[in-house]
């Protein structure tokens, strides 16, 4: 069961989604974070995620932002006119535009759910790659993988969110930090850098999104090596 703490659904609207979610999706429970309404009580600390209705205000934007920045996924349903106001760096959040569908409500909710809990598992493990978030160790088909501190926060970024794309201003705000002046080709080499030291020359797992960014394409990777000595590579099943 999933423990879907609620924030700010009070208003006719706001309610009826939860009432579709209710009759939908019988492995959510339901439990609203202001007094004095129904379902309010303290749920255990596992399996919890925070779903915020935003709609019509920006002051849930901090909420949602506050909740995710101490590790609880959090879905925010939200007007697209202040989308820009919710910080993404966690990777906790998951925006949904009104007027949202219970199918995407649901989708969202899984999403950041799986994406939370690659994020805070000890290890990151996809196929035959394994990161270590403790010792910031990295191993490819039981080979150790030396790389610099920005390289593996790059990995780790991407492992991390497979699937997601992800922009370069967004991997440089990220990796760098909002005070770096350098322009987003230290992304393009340093990718470049990684993909060699993975012997990911097809770039099948980091992959290029033209004239966008890059994005970890698939969980199931496969290392094989070959009996005379060549390099190993990377490929997709």
């Amino acid at each position: 069961m999933t423990a879907l703490i609620l924030y700010g659904f009070s208003d006719p609207h706001a309610m009826a989604l939860i009432d579709e979610l209710r009759y939908e999706d019988h492995s959510l429970e339901f439990f609203h974070a202001e007094p004095g309404l129904s379902d309010a009580m303290t749920p255990p600390k596992r399996d919890e995620v925070a779903l915020v209705w935003c709609a019509g205000s920006s002051f849930p934007v901090a909420l949602s932002n506050d909740i995710a920045s101490k590790g609880t996924p959090v879905v925010a349903i939200a007007d697209d006119s202040i989308a820009e106001l919710f910080e993404f760096n966690s990777g906790y959040i998951e925006l949904c535009f009104t007027p949202s569908t219970v199918q995407e409500v649901r989708a969202r909710i899984k999403t950041v759910k799986a994406r939370a809990t690659i994020q805070s598992a000890p290890k990151i493990v996809h196929g035959n790659l394994t990161i270590d978030v403790n010792s910031f160790a990295v191993s490819l088909n039981g080979r150790n993988i030396e790389l610099t501190y920005k390289e593996y926060e790059l990995l780790k970024l991407f492992a991390s969110n497979p699937g997601r794309v992800f922009r370069r201003e967004d991997i440089l705000n990220r990796i760098w930090g909002d005070d770096y002046f350098g322009g987003t080709r230290t992304v393009d080499v340093h990718v470049r850098r990684l993909r060699s030291k993975l012997d990911d020359v097809s770039h099948n797992v980091i992959e290029t999104m033209w004239r966008v960014g890059y994005r970890f394409s698939t969980p199931d990777i496969h290392v094989n090596a070959n009996n005379g000595g060549a390099r190993e590579t990377i490929s997709v099943a």
